[in-house]
């Protein structure tokens, strides 16, 4: 059965900090901005929007009516390749 060994025990010599004081530098910063704090300056991100979609049993191109299982958006239609304006 091997040993249980700390992580420390791999760092090179002198690499580990064994004190436990805490410095300024380790405590969070009161004034610091939150990163996850949505800013309230910034404007609202639009919704995504999808495109293309993708069926199983296929769905009818908006354009001419085949059925396929992919379908790209194209202004506000959903095209088949053939369709589609690349």
């Amino acid at each position: 059965m091997s040993e249980d060994r700390s992580l420390d025990d791999f760092a090179p010599d002198g690499a580990v900090d064994d004190s436990d004081e805490t410095t300024d530098a380790d405590a969070p910063d009161a004034d610091a901005p939150d990163a996850d704090a949505p800013d309230a300056d910034a404007p609202d991100a639009a919704p995504a929007t999808a495109t293309s979609t993708w069926h199983a049993d296929g769905a009818a191109c908006d354009r001419c009516g085949e059925r396929v299982e992919r379908r790209w958006r194209d202004g506000e239609a959903f095209v088949c390749a053939d369709c589609a304006a690349w």
